[in-house]
This record gives structure tokens, C-alpha cells and sequence, in this order.
């Protein structure tokens, strides 16, 4: 009886934890986004504002995700589960809050979040930040999965691989012009529900790739480098291919003229969006299962 009260206990302890570090990230909000103080510190009414509800809980939604794939190991006693969760989880929230603003720094320099969101009510800019906060824990499961070493987290390892994707993802942004017929820039400022649907399916689908690409454990370096960037380029490769495949056998017929000569659509139905964002994914899925679940013994 007395061991199952110490685990009740133990795992209050920890919820206790995981709850702190959600009212820390509440202050950091405004360390990112200053101008928003004064709107954070009123009461919220997600009613009142849909676009910052979508924000706040897909940020909400990312630390679940990281925290879920956390492992406590009591084998070394309750004190060292502690410091080694403490301490973990400290460096893995601020490289999740860290990496939002690189990115955000990066597809969103020209827009500012307290016009975008608190007085415009800006859903798809809100789409796109959504992506970002959701899809970045994809790729940090990832890390907490394989730094596991004699009970603990390999601290090393995190910021290694943290370091490493980061740049990946900041050349993986750049490409959305490259495979989207949408006027990136013109449609979020016109609050387009088109491109917020289109962005978060090309977001997430880069951050499954670059998770499966990721997903193997690191015996040597280089050997590590060299199958990660080969399965990255294998993926990029294949997943067009997907697209098309997909395209072809459903007869998807794209019936929106092209208004630019640029070749990008300015006034983009709700369901072109839809259809960008969910071929983006669809196909990510399916290039992650030729690249990384099918394992050939001799490689």
C-alpha cells in the first residue's frame, strides 16, 4: 500500500512540475512579444478572439507533446529523477520557445503578432505560428527518444540535434514558395484561410520528414550525418512523386486560373487551401514510409 501512495505522490509531484512550467512559458510569451503584456494579463475570452486561442493552445499543445515523450527513470532514487527531469526539461523548453522565434524571425519578419492577432483577429497568421508550435515537438520527440544514456538525458546530444535541424528547417521554410501556387505574404495579410490550412500542411509535412530522417541512433557521427542528409535528399525525391501518384489516381483537377505572372494565386478558394495542406501531409507520410520504415539489413 505504502509503494502505491509513494508513486500517487511522486506522479503529483511531477503534474506539479509540468504545470509550472506552462505558467513559466505564460511569462515568456511576453518576453517574446512584448507589446502583447497588457492583453495577456487580461481575462482571456477565447470567443472574443479565436486567432490568439489557436496560439495559445497550440503552444499549450506543444510542450504536451514534448513532455509526453519524457522518460523519469527512479532507478537512480527520487532526488536524481528530479534534478535529471528539472533540467532536461529546462533546456528542452527553452530550445522549443527558442526555435519558435528563429522561424517565426523568418517567415513572419515583415508582420507583427500583436497587429496580426490581437487587433486583427488574423486566423491564418495564427495557422501559421499553430504549425510552427505543434510541428517543431514532432521533431524534438525525436531527440528525447534516442538521448537517453544510463538513466538520464544526454544534455549534449539535444543541443547537438536541436542545433543541426534548426538550420534544416530554416532552409525548409524557404521552399514554400517553390511548391505552393499561394501568394504567401499578400494572403496572410488578407486573412486568407487558404494559406493558413496550406502553410500548416507544408510545415508539418517538413517536420516529419526531417523526424524521420532523424530517427535512428547515433553510433557514429559521420556515419549518422551522411544517412541523415541521404534520406532527407531521398525524401525530397520521392514526395513529388506521391503528389503526382495521388493526383493522377483521384483526378484532382486544379480550377483556379493563375492571375500573375509570377504564377501565384492572390484570391485562392477555401478549398485549394485545404487540398495544398492535406497533399502536403498525405504525401510526407508516405515518403516517410519508403525512407525510413523499410530497413535493408546489409545498409
Amino acid at each position: 500500500m505504502n509503494d502505491i501512495l509513494d508513486v500517487f505522490f511522486i506522479r503529483i509531484f511531477f503534474v506539479i512540475l509540468v504545470c509550472g512550467l506552462v505558467v513559466v512559458y505564460k511569462y515568456v510569451h511576453f518576453l517574446l512579444y512584448p507589446s502583447s503584456r497588457n492583453q495577456f494579463l487580461k481575462k482571456f475570452y477565447p470567443s472574443q478572439n479565436p486567432a490568439e486561442t489557436i496560439v495559445l493552445f497550440s503552444r499549450i499543445m506543444g510542450l504536451g507533446l514534448i513532455f509526453s515523450n519524457f522518460n523519469i527513470f527512479l532507478n537512480q532514487g527520487f532526488l536524481f529523477a528530479t534534478f535529471d527531469f528539472v533540467i532536461s526539461v529546462s533546456v528542452t523548453f527553452s530550445l522549443y520557445i527558442l526555435s519558435i522565434y528563429i522561424i517565426e524571425s523568418i517567415v513572419l519578419s515583415n508582420f507583427e503578432y500583436v497587429d496580426e492577432i490581437t487587433r486583427k483577429n488574423n486566423i491564418s497568421y495564427a495557422l501559421v505560428t499553430a504549425s510552427f508550435s505543434i510541428g517543431i515537438p514532432i521533431i524534438f520527440r525525436i531527440y528525447l527518444t534516442y538521448s537517453v544514456t544510463n538513466y538520464a538525458h544526454n544534455i549534449v546530444y539535444i543541443i547537438f540535434m536541436w542545433l543541426f535541424t534548426i538550420v534544416l528547417l530554416g532552409f525548409a521554410v524557404k521552399s514554400y514558395r517553390i511548391v505552393s501556387k499561394l501568394n504567401f505574404e499578400s494572403l496572410l495579410s488578407q486573412k486568407s484561410y487558404a494559406l493558413g490550412f496550406s502553410y500548416f500542411g507544408f510545415f508539418i509535412s517538413w517536420t516529419i520528414i526531417i523526424a524521420s530522417a532523424l530517427n535512428q541512433p547515433i553510433n557514429d557521427i559521420k556515419k549518422y550525418g551522411f544517412g541523415l542528409i541521404l534520406k532527407i535528399i531521398l525524401s525530397l525525391l520521392i514526395l513529388p512523386l506521391f503528389k503526382i501518384m495521388l493526383t493522377f489516381i483521384f483526378q484532382i483537377q486544379e480550377d483556379l486560373e493563375i492571375k500573375h505572372s509570377d504564377k501565384r494565386l492572390d484570391l485562392p478558394s477555401f478549398g485549394f487551401g485545404i487540398y495544398e495542406g492535406v497533399i502536403f501531409l498525405t504525401s510526407a507520410y508516405m515518403t516517410s514510409l519508403v525512407t525510413s520504415n523499410i530497413q535493408f539489413p546489409s545498409i
